[in-house]
C-alpha cells in the first residue's frame, strides 16, 4: 500500500525523526513518502487553499491515502475543501502545535498568555517572517506574555536561537521539555488509520 503525507513543513523536524522511528522499529511495510508545503503559506489563506487542493489533486491520484498534517486552525474552511476527496485522513489537532505539543497548548488558550512554538517553527521562522510585514508580526506575538518553545529534542535549541527568535518576535522565550510520543502516536494512528480505510474509488 503506498500512504501519502501533505504536511507542513514546520512538521519537518519532528516528522522526519518520527518517521525513522517507525522504520527502525518496522512498525509497518506500507511505503510512506512526504510532501511539504512552504510554512509561509499560513499568512495567505487562498494560496494555502489553492496550494492544499493542487497538491492533493496529485496526491490522492498518486498514493492509495493521503494524510494531511494540517487542522481546523490553519485555514478557516479547511474541512469544507477537502469534501471532495475521498482517500484522505485528517488528524484531530487543529494546527501543528497541538500535534506536537499536545494538551498544554490547549490549555493556553484559556489563559492566552503564552504561545507555545515548536522545533519548526523556530528553523523556519524566516519563512513566515517573510510572509508578513514586521508590524503585523510584532502585533501578532505582542499579545503575548511568553513564547514557549516546545523542545522534543529533534534539534539543539541553542541559546543563540533563543535570542534570535526573541528579537524577531520582542516577547520573551522559554523552552519547555515535550515528549516526542505525543506527535508520534498521531502518526501511527493515522498510519494505521489509512492501512484500515475502505478503498474508495479515486
Amino acid at each position: 500500500m503506498k500512504i501519502g503525507i501533505l504536511a507542513c513543513s514546520v512538521f519537518e523536524p519532528e516528522l522526519e525523526k518520527v518517521l525513522q522511528d517507525i522504520k527502525i522499529k518496522q512498525l509497518f511495510k506500507d511505503n510512506i513518502e512526504v510532501t511539504y508545503l512552504h510554512f509561509g503559506l499560513h499568512t495567505n489563506l487562498d494560496k494555502l487553499e489553492k496550494d492544499v487542493t493542487a497538491s492533493l489533486d496529485k496526491l490522492t491520484l498518486e498514493y492509495d491515502q493521503v494524510i494531511i498534517l494540517y487542522g481546523s486552525k490553519c485555514h478557516y474552511r479547511f474541512f469544507e475543501f477537502l469534501k471532495k476527496y475521498n482517500n484522505i485522513i485528517t488528524i484531530k489537532p487543529a494546527n501543528c502545535l497541538e500535534a506536537i505539543i499536545g494538551d498544554k497548548v490547549v490549555e493556553s488558550y484559556v489563559e492566552g498568555k503564552d504561545i507555545y512554538l515548536t522545533s519548526g517553527w523556530v528553523e523556519k521562522f524566516d519563512e513566515f517572517s517573510n510572509s508578513v510585514d514586521n508590524y503585523d508580526r510584532l502585533n501578532q506575538f505582542g499579545m503575548y506574555e511568553n513564547a514557549i518553545i516546545g523542545d522534543t529534542g529533534v534539534i539543539k535549541i541553542t541559546d543563540e536561537m533563543i535570542f534570535d527568535l526573541y528579537e524577531k518576535i520582542q516577547v520573551p522565550v522559554e523552552v519547555e521539555p515535550v515528549d516526542i510520543n505525543i506527535f508520534e502516536n498521531l502518526i501511527i494512528d493515522a498510519i494505521k488509520k489509512a492501512i484500515n480505510a475502505p478503498q474508495k474509488a479515486k
